[in-house]
C-alpha cells in the first residue's frame, strides 16, 4: 500500500490497496511502454487466449482493457477526486506487472506523486485520459481490430461507477460532481471529442430500471462468457420481447 493514500482504502475500495505500488514492492514488474511493443503485445494477447479460449483478438482485447482499468483507475480516480492527490500516471514512467493469465496484476508508480488543487475535472484527468489510455487503447487496437471505442467504454462506464460508488457514500458531493461534469461533456475543454461522455444510460429493463452499457464490450465472443449484465444486447433483448423499439442500443 502506498502509505499517503491509507484513507481511501476501505469498503469497496480495500481490494485495490495493491494494485498500484512503488519500485521495490512487487517482483517481475517491466517498463510499460514495453507491452505496446507490438511483438511483447501479440505475445501477452497468446497468453490471454491461451488461459480464456477462443480465438477473436477483438475479445481477448477488450477483456485485457478491462482488466487494465480496472488495475489503474479506481485508485488514481478515488485520489483525485477524494484526495486532491495527483498520481503520477505517465506512460513512460510506469511499469507493469502481469500475471500468470497474461492479465495487468499491478503498476509500479515512480513515487507517491502530490497534492494538487486543481479543481477542473479536464485539467485533472487529461494525463490518465489522453496521455495513458489513448495510447494504450490504440496499441491494442491494432494488435487486435477492436474498436478503440468499446475501450473507451471500457474505462468510462468504470469511471462512472466509481462515481455512483461515491454518490452512495454521501460523504464527497463535491467531487462527484466534478466527475459528473467530466462524463456529461461531450467534448474537452479545448474542443476534443470527450472519450469518456456518456457511457451508460438509465434506462427500465425487464428488472425495472437498469444502468446499461452504451457500447457492447464484445466478452461474449470468448467461450463460455455470455452477455454482462448491463449490456446494451440485453437491453435490446428486452425490447424486443416487449414489441418494443429497440432505438438507441449502440453494438458493434
Amino acid at each position: 500500500m502506498i502509505p499517503v493514500l491509507a484513507p481511501i482504502f476501505h469498503g469497496p475500495l480495500e481490494p485495490y490497496a495493491d494494485t498500484l505500488v512503488l519500485p521495490g514492492d512487487k517482483p517481475g514488474a517491466f517498463p510499460l511502454p514495453e507491452l505496446l511493443a507490438p511483438a511483447r503485445l501479440d505475445a501477452t494477447l497468446d497468453l490471454v487466449a491461451a488461459h480464456f479460449g477462443g480465438e477473436d483478438r477483438r475479445a481477448l482485447a477488450s477483456l485485457f482493457s478491462i482488466h487494465y482499468v480496472h488495475i489503474l483507475m479506481p485508485v488514481v480516480v478515488v485520489a483525485n477526486l477524494v484526495l486532491g492527490h495527483h498520481l503520477p500516471v505517465a506512460l513512460a514512467d510506469l511499469a507493469i506487472v502481469l500475471d500468470e493469465e497474461g492479465l495487468p496484476d499491478h503498476f509500479v508508480l515512480p513515487h507517491d506523486g502530490h497534492a494538487d488543487g486543481e479543481v477542473d475535472p479536464f485539467v485533472r484527468f487529461k494525463p490518465l485520459v489522453f496521455d495513458h489510455l489513448e495510447p494504450v487503447f490504440a496499441a491494442l487496437a491494432a494488435r487486435s481490430g477492436l474498436s478503440t471505442k468499446v475501450m473507451w467504454t471500457n474505462a468510462a462506464n468504470l469511471f462512472e461507477a466509481i462515481l455512483r460508488e461515491l454518490e452512495g457514500t454521501g460523504q464527497v458531493p463535491s467531487a462527484v460532481a466534478a466527475g459528473d461534469r467530466l462524463v456529461a461533456a461531450p467534448r474537452w475543454s479545448d474542443g476534443v471529442r470527450n472519450p469518456f461522455h456518456a457511457p451508460v444510460r438509465y434506462e427500465a429493463g425487464a428488472g425495472g430500471e437498469g444502468r446499461w452499457r452504451r457500447v457492447c464490450c464484445v466478452r461474449y465472443l470468448l467461450p463460455e462468457r455470455g452477455y454482462c449484465s448491463n449490456c446494451p444486447h440485453v437491453l435490446v433483448g428486452d425490447k424486443t420481447s416487449k414489441g418494443k423499439a429497440t432505438r438507441g442500443a449502440t453494438v458493434p
